[in-house]
């Protein structure tokens, strides 16, 4: 007898996010089993979004800033934008945390195990065989959204691939620093070393804030590195002296070009940055994973191995890919080309656009805010590329 009909492996956002929807709908007597290697949920992580689709989780948003901005160096000009009715959001994780685990604590056909890792998950045929550290576990579909192999992602072949990391304090000053209604979202104005380097600053009242290191490049650096980065820009840009950090966090998102089937066989699905979730030029993934996450729940109750939901539209792809491409050869341009964006583009269009919800009409008026001729050159190039046998 199978442990489980369904079985989560990795009960983050992306896992939890499916057994939430699921639940919603209605399990149909199917069991769900979900597994984590953590042994307790904490506040590890913070997503923030424009929120420009609707989700379940409004409620626990915690904070929402109308106004934002970018520098491309040190001595420009802030470029500063807002737009009627749109807001850029933050959701702390334990919030998330909170309102997924009540819920499925009162759903008698879900499971939750903590402290089980999880080494291979095999697809058999007749079902799928997990293995553990406890052992080995069956069931009808297995969901795997393990983060993915950052060993791959260093091989990327003819495809870009690039990293994403931060480090980010919430700091609390003992006297008011900070505008709670304005949003840095890129200050370029830092040494570009180890990559392209910004720093993100989310204000959650006059005397808190994240404060985050964040690159892009193709390898993570020793913790030192953040901490002189971030000690270094509250010190200068900033002009704090005086703080006391009131917690951390850290995370490497992959900016990849290389195509990811959701599909990794008749029974087993990726999901999650596993999956193909985050956009590539941005990191975004939390809305994505939620609509993703709704359809696929709602296909799992028409259809016992369905064929999976697309994670982003191929033209999205397709222009990540020239994004990338350019990012990776040209870095010293991508301060200007990214402030650029922010300068040019209709704030409203660009918040869609940087989340895969541009019209075509809208996401035509963003890339054409990019530099034409460069930008050009890289979409022959890439499509080229993409033709390969």
């Amino acid at each position: 007898m199978n442990d489980a009909d369904i079985l989560i492996v990795g009960a983050g956002c992306a896992g939890l996010s499916l057994a939430w929807h699921l639940a919603e709908g209605g399990l149909a007597g199917r069991r769900v089993l979900l597994l984590d290697r953590r042994e307790a949920y904490r506040r590890d992580r913070t997503w923030c979004f424009f929120d420009v689709i609707d989700h379940d989780f409004e409620a626990q948003v915690s904070h929402r800033w109308p106004r934002w901005r970018v520098r491309a160096a040190a001595g420009e000009p802030w470029i500063e934008r807002q737009a009627p009715g749109l807001r850029y959001a933050h959701l702390p994780s334990d919030a998330f945390y909170d309102r997924v685990l009540a819920r499925l604590a009162a759903e008698p056909g879900v499971e939750l195990r903590l402290g089980v890792g999880v080494d291979a998950i095999a697809d058999e045929g007749h079902g799928v065989e997990v293995h553990t550290d406890g052992g080995v576990l069956r069931a009808d579909l297995a969901f795997d959204s393990r983060p993915p192999s950052l060993t791959a992602l260093a091989n990327p072949g003819r495809e870009v691939s690039l990293l994403q990391h931060f480090v980010g304090w919430e700091i609390e000053t003992p006297d008011d620093r900070f505008d709670p209604t304005l949003a840095t979202l890129m200050d370029f104005a830092v040494p570009q070393e180890h990559g392209v380097h910004f720093f993100y600053v989310l204000p959650l009242s006059a005397r808190r804030a994240l404060v985050e290191a964040t690159w892009f490049g193709t390898h993570v650096p020793d913790e030192a590195v953040y901490e002189a980065a971030i000690v270094g820009y509250l010190h200068g840009p900033l002009g704090i002296a005086r703080y006391e950090v009131a917690r951390r966090e850290r995370g490497v998102i992959p900016m990849s070009s290389r195509p990811t089937s959701v599909r990794a066989s008749e029974r087993i699905y990726r999901i999650g940055l596993r999956g193909g979730m985050a956009k590539p030029s941005t990191g975004y993934a939390f809305l994505a994973i939620q609509a993703f996450s709704r359809e696929l729940a709602r296909r799992l109750r028409a259809e016992a191995r369905p064929e999976p939901p697309p994670p982003r539209p191929w033209g999205s792809r397709f222009q990540d890919r020239v994004f990338l491409s350019y990012l990776s050869r040209h870095q010293s341009r991508a301060p200007a080309m990214l402030c650029g964006l922010f300068e040019r583009a209709d704030p409203a269009a660009l918040a869609r656009f940087l989340n895969d919800r541009a019209s075509l009409a809208e996401g035509a008026q963003v890339m054409a805010s990019m530099p034409l001729l460069p930008m050009t050159s890289e979409m022959v190039r890439s499509a080229r590329m993409w033709m390969r046998p």
